[in-house]
């Protein structure tokens, strides 16, 4: 199936505003609009979103033409453990923990309000990233996307992943029993939920363990001709009226 062929005409409105369009100067010294674009990724927990969204910041912003790229991880809105955050009872211990892998588990309104402020500002990137759990679960964030990714990996490489990845100590807990256990009653269960089922909204799903290079080359690609469309279509002088 062309994946590029496909997102690159798929219909979207733009508005010529300033919450959604970027100034720029052309070669002849006229003005034009450029409007910004936001790609939301979500996937599972350990399923490659971030490294994902890393060598597609990179591609976008070295590739030709290059583009002024932001990433935003949603991450960094989680309450954990804070109220108003969701809690859970551990089955195993009766330990009330945080719920990491809950829609509202994260400062949702704040993210959404910075996004689009950062949408709207005089120096605004060309293509805005945001990466996370609920990128498309959320419907106030998959919304404001215009292209939609997705990515899959099975749960049980992506279990393995997460234990390698949190007993190395980037995450806070690194012991594995308490890695395995959070997983199990937690991470699997909000995926299961939440996660798994957001996919129906994707406009491309690739792989977490394909090769990242070639796939952000491709969606690159695909970026740069919805941007391209989207410019050529609010900068187009409206038609003589008869």
């Amino acid at each position: 199936m062309n994946w590029r062929r496909m997102l690159a005409s798929k219909p979207t409105t733009y508005r010529n505003s300033e919450r959604d369009s970027i100034a720029l100067n052309d070669l002849d010294g006229t003005s034009s609009i450029r409007p910004g674009l936001l790609v939301g990724i979500a996937g599972g927990s350990a399923s490659g979103k971030t490294t994902f969204a890393s060598a597609l910041r990179k591609e976008l912003a070295e590739g030709l033409p290059a583009l002024g790229v932001e990433m935003v991880g949603m991450d960094r809105y989680f309450y954990r453990g804070n109220a108003p955050g969701p809690v859970f009872v551990s089955p195993s211990t009766g330990e009330l923990l945080p719920d990491n892998n809950h829609p509202q588990s994260a400062d949702n309104a704040r993210m959404v309000a910075e996004v689009d402020a950062r949408r709207a500002a005089p120096d605004a990137p060309d293509v805005l990233i945001l990466e996370g759990l609920m990128a498309l679960h959320l419907e106030e964030v998959r919304s404001r996307c215009d292209i939609r990714i997705f990515v899959e990996l099975e749960a049980d490489v992506r279990a393995l992943r997460r234990l390698l990845r949190d007993m190395s100590g980037v995450r806070g807990n690194s012991d594995p029993h308490f890695i395995s256990t959070y997983y199990r009653e937690c991470a699997r269960v909000g995926h299961e939920r939440y996660v798994e089922p957001s996919r129906a909204h994707a406009d491309l799903i690739i792989r977490g363990d394909g090769d990242f290079g070639k796939l952000a080359l491709m969606v690159a690609a695909v970026i740069r001709d919805r941007l391209s469309l989207a410019t050529r279509a609010v900068n187009q002088p409206p038609s003589a009226t008869p």
